[in-house]
């Protein structure tokens, strides 16, 4: 009897097991096939001008450029004085497939280095403004990392710092502006940002 018991079950065990792979390869098939449709389409869109896109613009812009001498701040001043002449394009959290879904396959490799330019220039952004602070240049590094901010930037260093040096000098209103900013944002950083934020918003009275 027991031996039945054990035999059953091992059936019903195995017969589940088996449907649950069966489903599993199913939705893997399924969604497999979606992404080669998608891929397919994306490959045969016309390319599409680009040109009307939202380029990051430096206009109205001040940075602190020349203001100290220091060799790590020269380098990012150098940087961010090169990129300006380049068009840069916030792409974060944008497929390839999207992109030629949207703008044509043809357009792909442009787009990959406006995007390229952008993830330079928010890097670039982060090692000036933490500079600055290092250099007790509290106000330049603000101006540096805001811009930063204003233009999407998705590193959590950057919104930190910022965070930290408005609770400093008491600007709770610029503080408190800057969650609806990082909840706008496209990346998987977005949770770790907002909870930065969070934790200095709780501070305030």
């Amino acid at each position: 009897m027991a031996l039945i018991l054990i035999i059953g079950w091992t059936i019903i065990f195995i017969v589940v097991v088996s449907y649950k792979r069966f489903k599993a390869n199913r939705i893997n098939q399924a969604a497999e096939n979606a992404f080669w449709n998608r891929e397919n389409a994306a490959n045969s869109t016309r390319k599409q001008d680009i040109s009307h896109l939202d380029y990051i613009q430096f206009s109205n812009v001040t940075l602190p450029f020349a203001l100290f001498r220091d060799d790590i701040l020269k380098e990012c001043e150098q940087q961010v004085l090169t990129l300006k002449e380049k068009k840069i394009l916030n792409l974060t959290g944008i497929s390839n497939t999207d992109l030629k879904l949207k703008y044509g396959p043809a357009n792909l490799p442009l787009l990959t280095q406006y995007d390229q330019n952008f993830t330079l220039l928010v890097r670039t952004l982060n090692t000036w403004g933490q500079r600055l602070n290092e250099l007790n240049h509290p106000e330049e590094a603000v101006s540096v990392l805001a811009f930063a901010v204003s233009i999407g930037s998705d590193i959590k260093a950057t919104w930190q710092l910022l965070a930290k040096l408005y609770a400093q000098s008491g600007e709770t209103e610029k503080l408190k502006a800057l969650k609806p900013s990082a909840q706008a944002l496209n990346s998987l950083s977005k949770t770790p940002i907002l909870n930065t934020l969070d934790s200095y918003l709780g501070t305030l009275p």
